[in-house]
């Protein structure tokens, strides 16, 4: 079942990042043309927030987040461990404080609209809160497909040809 949720969510993501580039290609061009795109600027900003936030689960999922390793390779595996288990439960609380802000956030802005284009800034609200519940979601899937020790390491791409020196 996750693995077509992943196919999914990544379809989603490269689906909304195309569309944020050809709804800014269309505003431009129209504009060039003088014949302005009406809120064309503003379904761009909220195609790619949504995919920002996609994008950022899937980079969670994979292990893709910026760390830095040094310290932490050069400590007791038991000491490691503890860190990595205490940042995991930093990210938990943090990602359950922006659900339980952005959902009351969302529902608060559903009303007012977004620009010109027409759409509520309730969507683009949303994303903060739905991303996050995403994250928390693939946090716990890691945790219990890789273990506390393998947790935040990068997910090895199958499909990537191998890097040689």
């Amino acid at each position: 079942m996750w693995r077509w949720f992943d196919i999914v969510e990544e379809t989603l993501a490269v689906v909304l990042l195309g569309a944020t580039s050809l709804t800014i290609l269309a505003s431009a061009t129209m504009r060039a043309i003088g014949q302005p795109f009406a809120g064309g600027a503003e379904l761009a900003q909220f195609l790619f927030i949504w995919t920002a936030v996609l994008g950022a689960d899937i980079t969670l999922r994979r292990g893709g987040q910026v760390r830095i390793d040094a310290l932490i390779a050069r400590m007791p595996s038991a000491v490691a461990r503890g860190l990595t288990a205490l940042s995991l439960v930093l990210m938990l609380i943090f990602l359950a404080l922006l659900m339980y802000y952005g959902f009351p956030l969302a529902l608060s802005n559903w009303q007012r609209p977004l620009g010109i284009a027409g759409l509520s800034y309730g969507y683009v609200t949303l994303a903060l809160p739905v991303g996050s519940l995403l994250m928390m979601l693939s946090l716990v899937r890691t945790l219990f497909a890789r273990g506390l020790d393998r947790l935040l390491e990068e997910q090895a791409d199958d499909s990537a040809p191998e890097e040689t020196l």
